[in-house]
């Protein structure tokens, strides 16, 4: 009775341990009766996620700016500029991110110190030119008479253009501002009237235009004007990168004691898009 309990456990322990090492593989071990129990398990498949990718961070596109130029000698001048775009559509919306920063001195003493930054979301519709937006934008200025702004708010588009030479997108909207460290520091609640235009001149040049009109809806007459007016020419397109020569006009009517209401930037900088 002895001999066959031992069998028994035998058996028991390789089938346990078959299980354990390799249950994938079939485990053989003899019965008391001399066959063979050949054991398979179930085989089972592990799924592949259903996203792999991280949404959020695929499809980007975008490109990078940098402008520098001095003077040494009788008169003593630095400029310094650097511009960051990134951008992202498909059928159902559309992204776009601006980050800017400008600096001056002439002979010694600042000139200029400004930071902007602009983000919009759209969702567009299936077959229609219409969509709707929701964008803020962000300014630090040290030259103004307010030290930050803010703009927030919805709106709506239209896709006037879209073929292989022109893109023009028209806007509409509301938005919210205020200003920080200046004579009025309350929300105001302007329109936004603006358009965004990519035209290819020839195979390596194209004109550039982003348009903004903020008209006051609370002190009549009031408004504030953004443009940016750009010819990018591609210098080689083995490594993508490009010369910008544009002008850069911020008008305010109300700047505020003692400053002017124009603010006009040349600017001439590389870019690299990726």
């Amino acid at each position: 009775m002895k001999r066959y309990t031992n069998k028994y456990r035998i058996l028991f322990g390789a089938i346990c341990l078959a299980l354990i090492t390799s249950p994938s593989l079939a485990a053989e071990s003899l019965t008391s009766e001399g066959a063979r129990v050949i054991f398979q398990p179930e085989e089972t498949t592990l799924e592949e996620p259903a996203n792999a990718d991280n949404w959020f961070l695929s499809g980007w596109e975008g490109s990078f700016e940098l402008g520098l130029t001095g003077a040494s000698g009788n008169n003593e001048r630095f400029n310094f500029r650097a511009r960051a775009d990134a951008s992202r559509e498909n059928d159902k919306s559309a992204d776009k991110l601006t980050l800017i920063y400008s600096y001056a001195t002439d002979d010694g003493s600042e000139t200029e110190n400004r930071f902007a930054a602009s983000a919009r979301h759209d969702w567009k519709f299936a077959d229609s030119p219409w969509r709707v937006t929701l964008g803020g934008t962000y300014e630090y200025d040290e030259f103004q008479d307010w030290d930050q702004r803010f703009s927030i708010g919805p709106g709506v588009g239209y896709q006037a253009i879209e073929n292989d030479r022109t893109n023009l997108l028209l806007r509409a909207g509301l938005v919210a501002t205020k200003e920080i460290g200046g004579s009025d520091t309350a929300w105001t609640p302007e329109a936004d009237l603006g358009f965004d235009l990519d035209h290819k001149l020839t195979e390596r040049q194209k004109l550039v235009v982003v348009f903004d009109l903020y008209p006051s809806l609370k002190n009549s007459g009031e408004f504030r004007l953004l443009s940016d007016i750009a010819w990018q020419i591609e210098l080689d397109p083995e490594t993508n990168l490009y010369l910008k020569l544009g002008v850069e006009d911020r008008y305010d009517s109300t700047p505020g004691p003692d400053k002017k209401k124009n603010d006009i930037a040349y600017y001439a900088t590389i870019g690299w898009s990726f």
